[in-house]
């Protein structure tokens, strides 16, 4: 088959498996990558057979200059809406079987899906969480114009997010708790198609354990759990050696290196709020490391609780009793961290994903 895949992620565990699906794909068919971004990224040029790259450069908002959002918010929309026609037309005019389409940074489903008119699959790694999470709530500390113009901006990015995603012929779901969350925000149905890791890279290494417990994602922010973590190190008899890995701030574009840093710690914690799926308890595991994960979203679907790791309450407590044990107990890490091992050589591999996915596009010609 000619596949066109398109996405606008930024760096980060959806781009990285878009780039492992391209490899994939690309053994057996021609695979080209249509991409959006503000710089292109030569690292990636191995994974597609060739790379359409569309340049854009939002403005940056840090909170405070409203007029920038407002022109986010608009103008900025409707350009990125017009060179997605643009991209569509391109894809259009040659002989794609079918266009592989993932996630906007800036709108969740692209308007690119509005266009196309060749076969469309969307991967869908989540929903737009904003409008449907507690966590993303407005802030009651905004003014009451910022509020009404906040909530006028969700209505409008809820819109969209919806129409565009409508358009897609199959949508596929990186979890059972992402399909039961694409039903309820859009009422449409969607097959599941599990990500995996490369068990050739992220495999055990042997090197000093220098970290009792690695904790990967933002510090200041109620997503990520480093609150809870923190809550849960003060609640501990033995403080244990921590390394937090600020994602944005300490990105490590080589998988390698990033085994490596799985494979220096004792315990990888994944605290994240909702998480849709989550790559870091697949990589942690298949470096034989276990995971302690909230017991939420996507973490149960992917961590047998017991075996490859614990699955506990959102509990500063619980969090704190399961570290102290499996730190205080060097056997049961190493048996839980083979099992671990174990688990991802049988069910989550990229090729075992990459067979999924062509099942599923040879049962929808």
């Amino acid at each position: 088959m000619q596949i066109a895949i398109f996405h606008e992620l930024h760096a980060g565990g959806a781009r990285r498996s878009v780039n492992e699906f391209a490899k994939g794909l690309k053994k057996n068919h021609l695979v080209d990558l249509y991409i959006v971004d503000e710089q292109e990224k030569k690292v990636e040029k191995n994974c597609f057979s060739n790379i359409f790259y569309y340049d854009f450069i939002p403005k940056k908002w840090y909170g405070g200059n409203w007029r920038i959002k407002l022109y986010k918010d608009s103008i900025e929309l409707y350009k990125l809406y017009q060179l997605h026609k643009k991209i569509a037309k391109e894809i259009n005019k040659k002989n794609y079987d079918l266009v592989f389409i993932h996630p906007s940074q800036y709108t969740q489903a692209p308007f690119l899906l509005r266009f196309i008119t060749t076969k469309k699959i969307y991967y869908c790694q989540e929903s737009l969480r904003i409008l449907y999470e507690p966590v993303f709530d407005i802030s009651p500390d905004l003014s009451l114009p910022k509020k009404i113009y906040e909530n006028a901006i969700r209505w409008m990015r809820k819109k969209i997010d919806k129409e565009n995603i409508g358009y897609a012929d199959i949508i596929l779901a990186n979890s059972k708790y992402t399909q039961k969350n694409i039903q309820l925000a859009y009422g449409l149905k969607s097959s599941i198609n599990y990500l995996g890791v490369d068990e050739n890279v992220f495999k055990p290494i042997s090197i000093n354990k220098d970290s009792d417990v690695l904790f990967i994602g933002a510090m200041y922010n109620n997503i990520d759990g480093y609150s809870l973590l923190s809550e849960s190190v003060k609640l501990m008899k033995k403080k244990p050696a921590l390394k937090l890995h600020v994602t944005g701030k300490d990105w490590i574009d080589s998988d390698k290196e990033l085994a490596k840093l799985y494979s220096s710690a004792k315990v990888v914690v994944c605290l994240a709020n909702n998480e849709p799926f989550g790559l870091i308890p697949l990589e942690a595991m298949a470096c034989g490391v276990p995971v302690i994960a909230v017991n939420e979203g996507g973490y149960k679907e992917s961590i047998i609780d017991g075996k490859t790791g614990y699955l506990v309450p959102r509990d500063p407590k619980a969090l704190a009793q399961k570290l102290e044990f499996l730190l205080a107990n060097e056997k049961i890490r190493t048996k839980m961290g083979k099992n671990a091992r174990l688990h991802i050589e049988k069910n989550w591999t990229w090729d075992k994903s990459i067979n999924d996915l062509e099942k599923i596009l040879l049962e929808n010609p």
